[in-house]
């Protein structure tokens, strides 16, 4: 068989897609990025803030905008066209899937300057927003699923609860391998279904070997271009498999750095941490023979890597600035009254 650079495969310039089944596929690409800003308050269980409803406009701008000048006003050239010309709605969500997830076949570019200028600008501006959106939505599904493992604990007693001793606070636990192995099950699963699919389509002509090194160098972000799909199906099943794939690797690759971290933190530890820890006891104790709860809570959160000292300082700082009492303790009506005249400040800031 010849390769596809030596036997190109032209694309008609009509889809041979019924208009409402286009319409359906590009509908469903672009509400699963659309959903994004969206799901993110429903994962937090938080009300939707300015911030995220700036993001997810620009979501919603990026998207809808993009594919309206792709399709209308922005010509393209491709080794699979026979003119210069805009894409077609299939067309526009591979193309668009490519430069949201950086794979960047290349067997489609922007034809004028200005149409790559523009490209240029408009990969920059996704990759920002998208960006953001992966990040506070991979953020809190992660606080989801921990939240939810914690109250399966608490109410079904699945996993006993170990009474945590002053050991437990700087002695690192060794880290389980299982989130790693869980990402790189989603990974292989999604990766299997891509090398199905392009090995098994009559269309698209690979091989087996030629589909795992598609799947690779595209589920990799690395898109060397040199195997693409070459049929409307395979531009469809692409344009949402790229989005999944490399968000799937993304995950394994967060996975793994976070194990090594913690597998490194846990072999260095040894008795010499015990005794870095006495020390910075011995800091924080205002008497040689006792220590406080509250100055045993601020050990605990500096071995547990809550606070550094910085930040334990600003607290302390915080509290002397509200003139508590002799006994140490602050009546509950100076609080409320520096919050509230904070939030009038606030107000006015943002009224002006």
């Amino acid at each position: 068989m010849l390769s596809q650079l030596e036997d190109p495969v032209f694309w008609s310039e009509e889809s041979a897609l019924p208009l409402w089944l286009q319409w359906f596929f590009a509908a469903t690409w672009v509400l699963m990025l659309a959903s994004i800003p969206f799901i993110i308050p429903v994962l937090s269980k938080k009300s939707v803030t300015k911030t995220q409803i700036g993001v997810g406009a620009a979501m919603l701008v990026v998207v809808l905008g993009g594919f309206y000048l792709f399709t209308n006003i922005i010509l393209f050239q491709s080794g699979h066209f026979k003119r210069v010309r805009p894409l077609t709605v299939v067309e526009c969500i591979y193309f668009m899937s490519q430069v949201i997830t950086t794979v960047g076949y290349g067997d489609i570019t922007p034809a004028k300057i200005r149409g790559q200028v523009f490209v240029g600008l408009y990969v920059l501006g996704a990759l920002s927003v998208i960006a953001m959106l992966i990040s506070d939505l991979t953020k809190n599904a992660v606080e989801l699923a921990h939240e939810y493992k914690t109250k399966r604990i608490v109410h079904t007693g699945e996993t006993p609860r170990e009474i945590p001793t002053i050991n437990s606070l700087f002695a690192p636990e060794k880290p389980s391998t299982q989130p790693l192995l869980v990402a790189l099950g989603w990974f292989f699963a999604i990766d299997v279904v891509w090398i199905a699919f392009f090995s098994l389509h009559p269309g698209e002509g690979k091989t087996v070997f030629q589909a795992i090194y598609m799947s690779v160098i595209t589920l990799s972000s690395v898109g060397l271009g040199y195997f693409t799909p070459v049929t409307e199906a395979g531009m469809i099943f692409g344009a949402f498999f790229m989005l999944l794939g490399t968000s799937a690797l993304v995950n394994v690759i967060s996975s793994f750095t976070e194990l090594m971290v913690k597998l490194n933190e846990w072999e260095n530890f040894n008795p010499e941490s015990k005794a870095m820890a006495m020390e910075t006891l011995k800091g924080l104790v205002k008497t040689k023979d006792e220590v406080t709860e509250a100055e045993f809570f601020e050990f605990a959160l500096l071995q547990t890597h809550c606070v550094n000292k910085n930040e334990l300082n600003d607290i302390r700082e915080a509290f002397a600035s509200l003139n508590p009492k002799t006994n140490g303790a602050i009546d509950m009506k100076v609080i409320q009254e520096h919050l509230s005249s904070h939030e009038v400040i606030s107000t006015a800031s943002n009224a002006a």
